[in-house]
């Protein structure tokens, strides 16, 4: 049955690269499609085959343009007006196209040349086993949190392969998986500030209403679970 879930999911990876590079497509949607695409296709793969390790490429050069999009059009909308308005004064309105711009030509580059099988190296039961080790909420920290996050995405591309589905289970992973998404953006968004160089008295102000932000999130997964 896995066999057939590859191969099927092989030739649905494969017409949406093709679409991608031919229309050249690159909103934020876009890339948030083909970065989901690529996730769930490693979830099935041997990690060690060549195959695998392109995919893994493709999903590296689009974490810049997908942290870009996160920080303009999701984090900054998610500051009170006062905050964000600020930012926006400080930071060039050429900041989000021009390193967008170059990271885009990249990736459609790499996309333009990957060589994708008709059939592929599977996941060995080694590392089957390994995304079935149970992991608890850590405690409210930025590192244990990321590592939690991957953990609960393999777990949902088990679940989401499995037969039959457990819907339920998946929409709890899902929820769960959004909101660690949410606080690592949150996250990722103060570092960019930084980057940006945003004067310190906002640059802190922001970081706290961050920092509170994310600890409801932390206490929405608690409740969840």
């Amino acid at each position: 049955m896995e066999n057939a879930l590859l191969a099927k999911k092989l030739e649905k990876f494969k017409e949406f690269i093709n679409r991608f590079t031919k229309k050249s497509l690159q909103s934020a949607d876009d890339i948030h499609s083909l970065r989901i695409k690529c996730r769930e296709l490693f979830s099935l793969l041997d990690k060690e085959s060549t195959f695998a390790r392109s995919v893994k490429k493709v999903i590296s050069l689009s974490n810049e343009i997908r942290d870009i999009d996160v920080f303009f059009d999701e984090y900054l909308e998610s500051l009170p007006k006062k905050y964000r308005k600020k930012v926006l004064e400080e930071i060039s309105s050429k900041a989000k196209e021009g390193g967008r711009k170059k990271e885009i030509n990249e990736l459609h580059k790499y996309l333009k040349n990957l060589k994708i099988p008709n059939s592929a190296e599977q996941k060995t039961e080694e590392e089957k086993k390994q995304n079935l080790v149970a992991m608890k909420l850590p405690k409210f920290d930025k590192k244990k949190l990321h590592k939690y996050r991957i953990y609960i995405k393999k777990r949902l591309y088990v679940e989401k392969n499995s037969i039959p589905k457990d819907e339920k289970k998946i929409k709890n992973l899902t929820d769960i998986k959004y909101a660690l998404g949410a606080i690592n953006d949150n996250y990722n968004g103060l570092e960019r500030l930084r980057s940006y160089g945003v004067k310190e008295k906002l640059y802190k102000k922001i970081e706290k209403f961050t920092q509170e932000e994310n600890k409801k999130l932390y206490e929405k997964i608690k409740n969840d679970k």
